[in-house]
């Protein structure tokens, strides 16, 4: 008889982005798949993935109200569905996940950190609380994993767990999917770009923290003397009417666009001359590992598990983070040499093809699910 899964995470989009192929091949194998999380906007997409789906309004951020609610709605599914694992993403939810988990006595509790949640902050006394968050719910669960080399590193110097406790698991791409669905002068001309127009492009959340400001201050230096540049900004978030201001307080209309949400992200990606990421901090990037996928050039901040995917000058560009100018410098660098960006993309592509296979990860997550359940 196989597990019964449950994954917890704080929004659906975590599962669209990181989950699907690994509820997948968790099924396949004969184990099933529950999912607890805000349900925003893949509720039909996951239940496609999934056995059993759970609507729980986990909150992005501290709030003790909503999380006692969350807490006690986590609760009453673990005594209705039993899982033999829980399996929880994300720092939010996986601290009200994880403590749900310990006081329900499940018989296996893992967590998957993308980011540690004292790098989202300047704040000394900032970060020391989330340490101490992040340290206290390492304790409430059985292993934890982590996406990145560099998070590795940073979770085991600052002692939230020991190495035993860690496994090293980045997340995979099924590969196969790679493909743009459109020749890219047919998105072009769908985004009302000229035949002639070279296109910068980024796709993030639009909230502080991916450097969206930083990136239109440096697209102002590039754009005065290239009036065929144009960038595309694709996402959802909080910072739209403040983007919408500076772009207009730049004199970028009609230069920048933005594009919200785009259903088919693989077929916007591949229809960019460079990929751009402005990101302040990040577990991984793994919209690095997208564009990469599709032969695309990447311009990147060298930030966090950025610097797993990107060697400077071998499979991308690095720039630092809240630095529009050096960023402006390295788009400009790799516009101004196609040998170079076709080298560098080709040389990121082949790495991702090696590295980052949504089977090999996958299948690894499944063993340590078989190699720790009591059952």
């Amino acid at each position: 008889m196989g597990l019964r899964t449950l994954h917890v995470t704080t929004i659906d989009l975590t599962a669209h982005c990181f989950l699907r192929t690994t509820f997948d091949h968790l099924r396949r194998a004969g184990h099933q798949v529950a999912l607890a999380c805000t349900f925003q906007r893949f509720q039909a997409e996951l239940d496609n993935h999934t056995d059993y789906l759970f609507p729980v309004a986990i909150p992005r951020h501290i709030h003790p109200l909503s999380d006692a609610i969350a807490l006690v709605q986590l609760l009453k599914i673990i005594r209705d569905y039993r899982p033999d694992v829980i399996h929880t993403h994300t720092s939010k939810a996986g601290f009200v996940g994880r403590l749900a988990a310990c006081l329900g006595r499940v018989p296996l509790i893992i967590h998957s950190i993308y980011e540690l949640p004292q790098n989202s902050t300047r704040s000394n006394l900032k970060k020391r609380f989330y340490w101490g968050l992040e340290k206290l719910a390492a304790s409430w669960c059985h292993h934890l994993i982590t996406i990145s080399r560099v998070n590795e590193r940073q979770i085991l110097s600052e002692g939230i767990c020991a190495p035993p406790k860690l496994s090293f698991i980045p997340v995979g791409l099924t590969l196969k999917d790679y493909q743009s669905s459109l020749p890219r002068q047919t998105v072009r001309k769908a985004w009302g770009l000229p035949e002639q127009a070279v296109v910068l492009g980024m796709a993030a959340r639009l909230e502080p923290v991916k450097g969206h400001s930083d990136l239109l201050q440096a697209f102002s230096l590039l754009a005065a003397g290239q009036p065929h540049l144009h960038l595309m900004l694709m996402g959802l978030g909080p910072l739209r009417p403040n983007l919408e201001r500076q772009i207009e307080r730049l004199g970028l209309v009609g230069r920048v666009h933005l594009l919200g949400w785009v259903d088919d992200l693989i077929t916007a990606i591949a229809a960019l001359d460079v990929f751009v990421f402005s990101s302040h901090y990040e577990g991984l990037g793994v919209v690095l590992l997208e564009a990469l996928a599709l032969g695309v050039p990447v311009v990147s901040t060298r930030v966090g598990g950025t610097q797993d995917i990107i060697e400077n000058e071998i499979t991308g560009l690095f720039a630092p983070p809240h630095q529009p100018q050096q960023l402006a410098s390295a788009i400009q660098r790799m516009l101004d040499d196609p040998s170079l960006a076709r080298r560098l993309a080709l040389a990121g592509q082949s790495k991702v093809r090696l590295d980052y296979r949504a089977e090999d990860a996958d299948q690894k997550i499944l063993d340590l699910y078989l190699r720790l359940s009591p059952k």
